[in-house]
């Protein structure tokens, strides 16, 4: 079926319904090139980068924004 054709019936659909769709074709994309989703790598080479200490990555980000203010606006 022609994307054009399935254009309609995806507006069609529930918001969940396009989250679960955008999944599915972002696996299929992540698949035919070969990567690895994040989720599905070795979880202690994923942790040893920093990617879970969210609590630490949030305070580093909202200084930055802070400073990125005081930079821009001068308060």
């Amino acid at each position: 079926m022609p994307l054009i054709e399935l254009a309609p019936l995806l507006k069609e659909l529930s918001y969940s319904d396009k989250l679960i769709l955008l999944q599915f074709l972002v696996a299929e994309l992540l698949k035919e090139s070969g990567l690895t989703p994040l989720d599905l790598q070795d979880r202690d080479k994923v942790a040893s980068q920093g990617l879970y200490d969210s609590f630490e990555a949030a305070a580093v980000l909202a200084k930055a924004l802070t400073e990125e203010k005081v930079a821009t606006h001068g308060r």
